[in-house]
């Protein structure tokens, strides 16, 4: 179900080699924190075909969680969610790929802060000599977001 993606047409060069940028649609879903409510989620996911680029869950506390999924199709996960009856809430965020090496993260996040820019979330991780990390910012900033990454 977790895939990464590096054929991304929009690829910018950075100091240090290339990063692969991406706007992408995230679904946050509430649920209840019990066992079994991630891989119920997944199954629906696998019975409608639906692959996804990103899922996370965890608890929000009192008895409550959240599944937080990047489709690689928005338009037919929302046409899923609905049918399914779920409630859910969207916004954007970016996936940046890159050779994995020293630094490479830090640049991107120093050029960020440097434009003003408040990350609400980072998750990255390294793998066969590249990295994948997904940003977060507040929607108000998204546009401004895309115009720092684009401008590399």
């Amino acid at each position: 179900m977790l895939r990464a993606i590096f054929n991304n047409p929009l690829g910018l060069t950075i100091e240090g080699g290339r990063m692969d940028i991406a706007r992408k649609t995230f679904f946050v879903i509430p649920t209840e924190d019990r066992p079994g409510q991630l891989a119920r989620f997944s199954k629906q996911m696998s019975d409608h075909d639906l692959n996804l680029a990103a899922v996370w869950s965890f608890g929000t506390g009192r008895g409550n969680a959240e599944i937080l999924a990047i489709p690689w199709d928005a338009a037919v996960f929302r046409n899923v969610a609905r049918e399914a009856g779920w409630e859910f809430r969207e916004g954007s965020c970016f996936h940046l790929t890159g050779e994995d090496r020293a630094g490479a993260l830090a640049d991107t996040l120093d050029r960020i802060a440097q434009e003003g820019i408040n990350l609400h979330a980072v998750d990255a991780m390294g793998f066969e000599g590249r990295y994948s990390a997904f940003v977060w910012c507040d929607e108000k900033d998204v546009e401004k977001l895309r115009v720092v990454l684009k401008g590399w």
